[in-house]
């Protein structure tokens, strides 16, 4: 086992229950897709679990962050499972038999369900099944994406007998983009594949309100509306000590944190910083986008009313994001432009929440995420449009540093978060 735990020792039990953590994502993968596992397994052994991680050995195309493996705690067991990716043979003619099998992959992407990491859900689930007979495992937590991993949660059940609790970071069949683009065939096949998970759990926790109405709404009868719970994104409190402040003759600092991509479109908050900037051409302002730009994304930043202000920094450890969100003095958070935004709560925003610094949102002024922006008390939510981006810009500058609601903080603290999942484990093995 790697790592170190930087918990309070003194509530780790002496006697923890061991319960099979299924994600595909974990260190040393990085990215916000392994962040979620990281904050459940960090800090269930303190409310009596101890996890039995299975995770990825490859994952090629994801983003690495191999210092996130020192937050592993102690008391965790990791097992990593290599599996057959499309991802492991490269896309380039330097290497003609790799190619040939990556295009092998992309033409045959079809039959790969119900993702294209179906192949991990096999070895997954068996090496789950070998761990928990070892440990004497009590339970299965199976997070998705890929949704793969919540076809081995169901194996493992189906195979053990032990109660299975499915975390649906996203949705699956209602809102995503990725399933509405599917044959009408494939999308019925899902569709009946979610029922038969949602069947073989005992309990479903997801991120947002939106979610959590959707699964009630198409939940099986075996599975009781009162089993579906909601628990949202949030953040580690041990992420953001020591506190750290912007220095005080720093420019005026904007962090983006995250990826930019076509639906994340963030072209209506440059129109409008560079209406503020043109308004107020003497302040120093600094605009740090930290994150994967995608290609059809790049030409968005050519402006050369910008260049002087903008720093590109690329995807980064998650330790340097989080030293960038405590001392900027904005953190923009720019909400897909898709009908589903009711459904979205990224994780970035609770991130944001917990680094407490100011929040600038565009997007729907009436979702949920927005509600929660609002409720921190220090931040800003405006529609994507430059006029408005321009007008809140300037009321965080003039606001100054306020810190945010700290009750409102503390509801996404990721000890009271993994508390409830200890209690929904304690409810499903009794």
């Amino acid at each position: 086992t790697l790592g170190h735990p930087q918990t309070e020792p003194t509530r780790i039990q002496l006697s923890l229950r061991p319960v099979i953590y299924l994600a595909y994502h974990y260190p040393p993968l990085g990215g916000v897709a392994v962040m979620r596992a990281m904050r459940f397994t960090r800090y269930l052994p303190e409310f009596g679990w101890k996890p039995i991680v299975v995770c990825v050995q490859g994952g090629a195309k994801e983003p690495r962050d191999p210092a996130l493996v020192e937050e592993i705690p102690q008391q965790a067991h990791v097992e990593r499972v290599a599996c057959l990716e499309p991802d492991n043979y490269p896309d380039t003619w330097d290497d003609p038999p790799g190619k040939v099998i990556r295009n092998l992959f992309k033409t045959f992407d079809f039959v790969l369900f119900p993702d294209d990491r179906a192949l991990w859900a096999r070895p997954a689930s068996q090496a789950a099944i070998r761990l928990a007979r070892r440990h004497g495992a009590e339970a299965v937590v199976a997070t998705a994406q890929p949704w793969s991993t919540l076809v081995a949660g169901m194996q493992v059940h189906q195979r053990t007998g032990l109660p299975l609790v499915c975390d649906f970071r996203d949705d699956w069949t209602t809102s995503n983009a990725d399933f509405r683009r599917r044959h009408p065939k494939r999308q019925i096949r899902e569709e009946q594949l979610e029922q038969r998970v949602l069947a073989a759990s005992s309990a479903v926790v997801t991120v947002t309100p939106g979610i959590v109405e959707g699964l009630r709404q198409r939940r099986p009868a075996s599975l009781p509306e009162e089993a579906i719970h909601l628990i949202p994104n949030g953040f580690d409190p041990a992420h953001f000590e020591p506190r750290l402040e912007p220095v005080q003759d720093q420019p005026f600092t904007i962090l983006h944190a995250g990826g930019i991509h076509p639906q994340r479109d963030m072209r209506a908050f440059l129109d409008g910083l560079e209406q503020w900037l043109a308004v107020h051409p003497e302040r120093r302002v600094r605009l740090i986008l930290a994150g994967r730009i995608e290609a059809a994304c790049q030409a968005w930043l050519e402006r050369p009313a910008l260049e002087a202000v903008l720093e590109v920094r690329g995807f980064l450890p998650h330790a340097e994001i989080r030293q960038l969100m405590m001392t900027s003095h904005v953190q923009l958070l720019v909400l897909e432009q898709v009908p589903t935004a009711p459904w979205l709560f990224t994780g970035k925003a609770f991130e944001y929440i917990g680094a407490g610094r100011p929040i600038l949102m565009t997007g729907p002024l009436d979702c949920p995420l927005a509600e929660v922006v609002r409720a921190t008390g220090n931040s800003r939510v405006c529609l994507d449009q430059p006029a408005q981006v321009a007008e809140a810009l300037e009321e965080l500058y003039q606001q100054g540093p306020i810190p945010p609601d700290p009750q409102q903080q503390a509801h996404y603290d990721a000890r009271r978060q993994t508390e409830r999942l200890a209690n929904i484990l304690a409810e499903v093995t009794r």
